[in-house]
């Protein structure tokens, strides 16, 4: 129990950051992505599951919130958080390439998709012009910020709470 409240306040934490903080530190437009961060961190530490769920959260937090279209962020921090979750156990995470390495591909992976469906919107937008000035700098951006974040989420998954197992009694 007490691991879902540290993700929910985690999550809720990261969103008033995203909503309060960020907007007066962007530059040319362009803020960090926190919560693929957040997503890709627990989902290289504990699993698909835990990852896709986080995912989930956080990307409905952000549509409900920030987006116009209920769902989307939703749907592709899960996916995001679930395939980089397949990942658990099978690299070595504990040094900083790798997590960077993710997290710089599942930005680029998640602003690719909502270029899909902003093209299947009908908006026009040139691909090129929206990667240079949008997709790079936040990838980049948002692996600038990632040996902090990912390294306190590493130590804060190392500890017992994080990783206790549900026992039920039988009396």
């Amino acid at each position: 129990m007490m691991r879902v409240l540290v993700i929910a306040g985690i999550l809720l934490f990261n969103i008033i950051v995203q909503s309060a903080i960020f907007p007066f530190i962007r530059i040319g437009g362009i803020g960090p992505d926190t919560l693929m961060i957040i997503t890709l961190a627990f989902a290289l530490q504990t699993g698909s599951i835990r990852g896709a769920i986080v995912g989930f959260t956080g990307g409905l937090l952000q549509d409900i919130l920030f987006a116009d279209v209920l769902g989307l962020n939703a749907l592709i921090y899960m996916l995001i958080g679930f395939v980089a979750g397949l990942l658990y156990d099978r690299v070595f995470i504990d040094k900083l390439f790798l997590p960077i390495f993710f997290v710089f591909l599942a930005t680029l992976l998640k602003d690719f998709l909502n270029l899909v469906y902003l093209f299947f919107r009908g908006t026009q937008t040139s691909f090129s012009f929206a990667f240079a000035r949008y997709i790079l700098p936040e990838a980049i951006y948002t692996i600038i910020l990632t040996p902090l974040f990912y390294y306190l989420l590493y130590q804060l998954n190392e500890k017992k709470f994080m990783n206790q197992k549900w026992h039920f009694r039988s009396d």
